[in-house]
This record gives structure tokens, sequence and C-alpha cells, in this order.
């Protein structure tokens, strides 16, 4: 177990979001969508150590188009289905953002990853 240096931020949906998720969800899927299983859904994103929060927030602000769309292609990948509408204003509406300043490495392996 070891503290990693970096700083993790949480995307998770809020209701607009989960609102989404029920519209485009498959046949068969129909209304299985709830808060709880909304949270599997959300992403964590390793960022250098910020010795500020508002230099957090600065990041979140200035990536929030492709986190916005990361998250809508998370769950379909058929764009005519996103929301037309993908500016600062809705992703804070739409997405729970979360700050987590003390980042735990519990596993035993490396961390494998693959580039975006």
């Amino acid at each position: 177990m070891r503290v990693v240096n970096r700083t993790a931020v949480t995307i998770t949906g809020a209701q607009p979001f989960i609102d989404w998720m029920r519209e485009t969800d498959a046949d068969f899927n129909k209304g299985a969508v709830t808060v709880p299983r909304a949270k599997a859904y959300g992403s964590a994103f390793l960022l250098p150590e910020f010795d500020l929060e508002e230099d957090i927030h600065e990041w979140v602000e200035e990536n929030a188009a492709w986190i916005f769309e990361f998250q809508l292609a998370a769950w379909t990948e058929h764009e005519a289905s996103w929301p037309p509408t993908r500016d600062l204003e809705t992703f804070r509406d739409w997405f729970r953002i979360d700050i987590h300043s003390v980042v735990v490495d519990v596993a035993d392996d490396e961390i494998e990853g693959e580039e975006l």
C-alpha cells in the first residue's frame, strides 16, 4: 500500500445525466438505471498534485468538454443521442465533481493503462 503523488477527481452523474441515461437505455435494460447503479458509470481522473483547490477546478473547467463526451461515450457511443448542448454550465448540472487530495494505491501490482 502506498500514497501516490496524485490528486483524484471523480465525476459521477447527477440527475440530468441519469435521466438522459434512462432515455437512451437499451430496451432490454429499460427502467433499470437508478442513482446507485449510475455511480458505476462514474470516472476517476488522476491529476498531478495541485497545491490549490482552485487549480483543480480550473483543470476541470478547461477539460470539461472532453470529460463530458467521455462520460456520454461510456454509456453509448451513438453520438446522435448525446445532448446537443455540452457547455460548462450543462456539465456542472449533469455531473457531480469530487476532489480527493489523498490517493492510496492498495494493489500489489503495477498500474497498467492505455493511451486515449
